[in-house]
């Protein structure tokens, strides 16, 4: 795969709409216009090309498939993993054009959706984490423990077996005191 080749027909576009190469590594490319930033990489190993947009190099968002269906309420690119070139240019040409232009509305959508993201995972992360907290103490028989993971991890994404465990050991820890 020719990096140069196949980014060729983006810097056209993006030279086209007052972007200028303000990088270039072997597989790595950054655009910048007054008012935008976009960088493509392309990982060797996946054979898959990686898009960041935003106002500075500290404010960029990989731009995915999910991204331009949420955002930008554009699902051509939904059953993909990321976008090809040629999906880049179609999508920077029709719905992304905002981007193309500066317009700071977008990338304020772009961060909050980013953050947002950034949230929903590390939420579920600690979910997680206290699952496996309490699965821990249940097999310890630390009922004590295992009641404080529960009340820690999100209720209303538990499964049925977990309630039922949590009634056990408030029972048994309520023996243990008494």
């Amino acid at each position: 795969m020719n990096f140069d080749q196949s980014t060729y027909p983006l810097t056209e576009f993006l030279t086209d709409n007052n972007f200028s190469v303000t990088k270039k590594e072997q597989h790595f490319i950054e655009y910048s216009s007054k008012s935008a930033i976009i960088t493509i990489a392309y990982a060797n190993l996946e054979y898959l090309f990686y898009t960041h947009v935003g106002q500075d190099s500290k404010s960029l968002v990989e731009l995915t498939p999910i991204v331009v269906k949420e955002v930008f309420k554009d699902d051509r690119f939904q059953l993909q993993s990321t976008l090809t070139i040629e999906n880049l240019i179609s999508f920077l040409k029709t719905s992304g054009k905002l981007i193309v232009s500066g317009d700071k509305e977008i990338f304020k959508k772009l961060n909050e959706f980013s953050d947002g993201q950034s949230r929903e995972y590390t939420r579920r992360i600690i979910h997680l984490q206290n699952i496996q907290g309490a699965d821990k103490a249940w097999t310890q028989k630390d009922y004590a423990n295992f009641i404080k993971c529960i009340d820690r991890a999100e209720k209303d994404l538990l499964p049925e077996s977990y309630l039922k465990k949590y009634k056990i050991a408030v029972d048994k820890s309520q023996r243990q005191t008494r």
